[in-house]
């Protein structure tokens, strides 16, 4: 596949794929992707403020849904903006909602995943630890009043 082809099946609104690596034996897939060209809308982290002007620039590796039946991996080129009111910020990406290492869509996969399955089975079915499956996703289920995952019993706590 060519890495236009590779930016469609993304699907990562104003992102390109410019590099790409498949490793048929560990069933994974490595995406590398930056801004298109034009796509200069910079957004301080910190405060939403909109920005022209970026600082610097700097690759980090999510983790996102799997491709098939290969995990993936998108590494993402990010620019660091001088932000008037906050200092040196990273930009906002809707892609990348915190600073957990998963995109959006996978922490969203999990969280709705522990809305029907206990944690260990959420963490095996997504390759993660039990902890880190309660950290993304889960904690939305406790919120909501909902069972508890990890025993299938009302998570009612003290009252």
């Amino acid at each position: 596949m060519r890495e236009t082809d590779w930016t469609r099946v993304l699907g990562w609104p104003g992102y390109r794929v410019y590099r790409h690596e498949i490793n048929e034996a560990a069933k994974t897939l490595k995406l590398w992707v930056r801004r298109k060209r034009g796509n200069r809308k910079l957004v301080c982290s910190g405060c939403g403020r909109k920005l022209s002007e970026m600082y610097d620039t700097y690759e980090r590796e999510v983790r996102d849904l799997p491709c098939f039946e290969f995990r993936t991996t998108v590494v993402i080129e990010l620019y660091r903006v001088r932000c008037p009111d906050c200092g040196v910020k990273t930009e906002k990406v809707p892609q990348l909602p915190s600073k957990a290492p998963f995109s959006k869509r996978f922490e969203e996969a999990v969280g709705l995943a522990c809305e029907s399955a206990a944690v260990r089975r959420v963490a095996r079915q997504f390759g993660l630890s039990p902890s880190t499956v309660r950290a993304p996703g889960c904690a939305l289920s406790e919120t909501l009043g909902g069972e508890s995952t990890e025993t299938g019993s009302a998570g009612h706590g003290n009252r």
